[in-house]
């Protein structure tokens, strides 16, 4: 009865016409990046791909929004002028490689888990409402009234039985499509968000002054010994002789 079984639903279905189309646009735009990184007078075009593939990740990356926060992103700026350093920017950057292997190779994985999911959470869900529409499976003759009869859910105690099976069955499915949504997550922000290095805590205390770091002093005056000219005036000179 939480709003978390609906929830992951919505974000698996989504993926079912999102990431479909999604793999559909990063394809296509890596496709028209390696014919053109074969030519000169596409530079260009080639840029245009990256960006595609960018903005297709960011969609990717909002989708998130729906179960939790949105995945953060980290590209690479362009530093130098010229059409080179922006191609450079773009094409090289680690983060379009992993919009790559999210959009592209791990749709196949995900579209499958995301049916599985979805599967075990709806035909539960539809067989709880059984009762209400278990006429339809005999009126409609042919092969469903056979299914039908075969399964003894063509008469209303068949059909009490299965729904009553469903909804004993429906918080282990409702657990299950929550789990599927979070695995999914889980994977597309090891992918998408940044790299983080894990030991950048530790350096930074490294590279920072501790608690004994020596403190630069102010530099102390010497005191000169040596007579000044006034003192040479007044003082009076007894190893002159005559």
């Amino acid at each position: 009865m939480s709003a978390a079984p609906w929830l992951a639903s919505a974000y698996l279905a989504s993926y079912l016409v999102v990431g479909s189309a999604l793999f559909a646009v990063a394809t296509a735009a890596l496709l028209v990046g390696v014919v053109a990184s074969q030519l000169t007078l596409t530079v260009p075009l080639l840029i245009v791909s990256a960006w595609v593939i960018r903005g297709c990740a960011q969609v990717e990356r909002g989708r998130a929004y729906l179960i939790d926060r949105p995945i953060p992103y980290v590209y690479q700026d362009v530093t130098e002028p010229g059409v080179s350093a922006h191609l450079k920017a773009r094409c090289a950057d680690p983060a379009i490689v992993r919009d790559c292997i999210c959009l592209i190779l791990l749709f196949p994985l995900l579209l499958l888990l995301d049916l599985l999911a979805l599967a075990a959470w709806l035909i539960p869900l539809a067989c709880v409402t059984l009762p209400l529409w278990y006429e339809a499976l005999t009126m409609s003759g042919g092969s469903a009234g056979q299914i039908g009869a075969t399964f003894a859910i063509g008469t209303l105690p068949g059909a009490l039985g299965v729904a009553l099976f469903a909804l004993l069955l429906l918080p282990f499915s409702a657990r299950l499509v929550v789990f599927a949504a979070h695995l999914h997550l889980t994977v597309a922000q090891a992918v998408l968000r940044p790299i983080t290095d894990p030991l950048a805590q530790v350096k930074a205390v490294l590279n920072s002054p501790g608690p004994l770091a020596v403190r630069h002093s102010a530099p102390r005056t010497s005191i000169s010994t040596e007579p000044t000219p006034d003192r040479e005036a007044h003082e009076p000179n007894t190893g002159r002789v005559g």
